[in-house]
């Protein structure tokens, strides 16, 4: 898994929308005791979201730096609610929650955990899983919210709350983390936006659809194992192949080398292509899924097809 680095568990209502939405978010500044001089309210941020460009019934994929939102009346939780709020009402949101105790790198390519380690580590449950944190410390918030679905694929686990939540997530399966089968391509598939709410560009994860899906020979594969529950509740330990989400390719893994995500992501930006604006503090872009998606396929085959 590409652990790409980019705030703890309170309810968030996920029908928040309309006034009614707006006073939900705005009760979190109240209980919080008011503005805090320099601190955005939920309020600000709804406005500040819509103008970017999000609007009633999206389906959007959010990768949030709350250190680089800036302060937030109501922290966090305000936050998923300013999210909700601006896709309100019918939209719905999903992060990439990964899971923290992923044995991904314990196991990788063949590698073995000693047996007394084995035996005590913990099956993956997506009722009860932490996410990890490296991804941003949103998708707790968005895994606490009321009515999040998160799939069932441990390692690339994704979480979604809103009212396409379940369809969105649908079946996860080992062997299709971000290819065939994943939230990412019913993401597309749904005409479905992507968010950089302060995060950097080497995060775009949608783009590891487009690695998937490129028609570009030498494609680099890995192995993992995962500590899983089966249909009685006991842990099993599986086995999966997946594409290498950190390298894609040969050269991108040369010391130093730009990954092909932020790679794709800069020269999208750099074409002016998608929208940008400030989100509280921080410098954002919304993008297509299905636009960005085609345009790393298009760069990725004419580059290395």
């Amino acid at each position: 898994m590409a652990r790409e680095a980019v705030v703890a568990r309170d309810s968030v209502d996920p029908a928040v929308g309309g006034e009614a939405g707006t006073d939900k978010a705005d009760a979190l500044v109240e209980r919080a005791g008011g503005a805090r001089s320099g601190a955005a309210t939920p309020a600000t941020l709804v406005r500040e979201l819509r103008a970017l460009g999000l609007s009633a019934g999206d389906v959007v994929m959010v990768h949030a730096s709350l250190k680089a939102l800036g302060p937030v009346v109501g922290g966090a939780e305000a936050v998923v609610a300013a999210l909700l709020d601006s896709v309100a009402p019918g939209g719905t949101l999903m992060g990439y929650a990964s899971w923290d105790r992923s044995p991904y790198e314990e196991t990788l390519n063949g590698a073995t955990l000693p047996a007394a380690e084995r035996e005590a580590w913990p099956a993956f449950d997506p009722a009860t899983a932490g996410v990890w944190r490296g991804f941003g410390l949103l998708n707790a918030f968005l895994c606490a919210a009321p009515g999040a679905v998160r799939s069932a694929h441990p390692d690339a686990s994704m979480v979604a709350v809103g009212a396409r939540a379940a369809a969105l997530i649908g079946e996860h399966r080992l062997g299709q983390a971000f290819g065939p089968g994943s939230p990412l391509e019913r993401l597309v598939a749904m005409g479905g936006k992507v968010l950089m709410l302060g995060a950097p560009l080497d995060t775009v994860t949608v783009l590891h659809h487009a690695e998937a899906i490129a028609a570009i020979p030498g494609k680099r594969r890995v192995t993992y194992e995962i500590p899983m529950l089966d249909a009685t509740g006991a842990k099993v330990w599986r086995r999966t192949e997946e594409f290498d989400s950190n390298h894609i390719l040969d050269c991108f893994a040369e010391e130093g080398a730009m990954d092909a995500v932020e790679a794709i992501a800069r020269l999208y930006v750099g074409e002016g292509l998608g929208r940008s604006g400030p989100v509280g503090s921080a410098a954002c872009h919304l993008f297509d899924a299905a636009d960005i998606v085609a345009f790393g396929q298009d760069w990725l085959e004419t580059n290395f097809g």
